[in-house]
């Protein structure tokens, strides 16, 4: 088993991408794959996959202003690739690749990131539904 190699998010890397997505439930990514090419794909973001023997391992996606920030959209690694530094990697080239002094990150993942050294703060995520009240 060689190396996963990092590279950018090309159409070609769409269903081993919406592979990822599907085993995590995350529809929103999969319900509608144009959609999602076009989001991991925006200007202004940075998305990365890790390819190992021909499969995306894992994939990354960031928002950057390219100096200070980069927020966290997406990161996941298949079950098969967890363990082995993957998504340290990806977080690593992704935050070179975007620019920026630091990663914001809202996440139920709460543990991993702790894993990392990330420093706890606190969070809100609103949905289009949450403000029609």
């Amino acid at each position: 088993m060689a190396e996963a190699q990092i590279r950018e998010f090309e159409r070609e890397h769409l269903d081993g991408a919406l592979a990822l997505f599907t085993a995590e439930g995350w529809d929103t990514y999969y319900e509608d794959p144009e959609r999602t090419v076009r989001v991991l794909t925006a200007p202004g973001s940075t998305t990365l996959v890790a390819v190992e023997d021909g499969e995306v391992a894992g994939l990354v996606q960031l928002q950057s202003d390219g100096e200070i920030q980069a927020h966290l959209s997406a990161l996941v690694v298949g079950e098969a690739w967890r363990g082995r530094g993957l998504a340290r990697r990806l977080l690593r080239e992704s935050l070179a690749r975007a620019g920026g002094m630091r990663i914001d990150i809202l996440s139920l993942a709460e543990s991993f990131y702790e894993g990392l050294g990330a420093d706890r703060r606190p969070g809100f995520r609103l949905r289009p539904a949450d403000l029609e009240h």
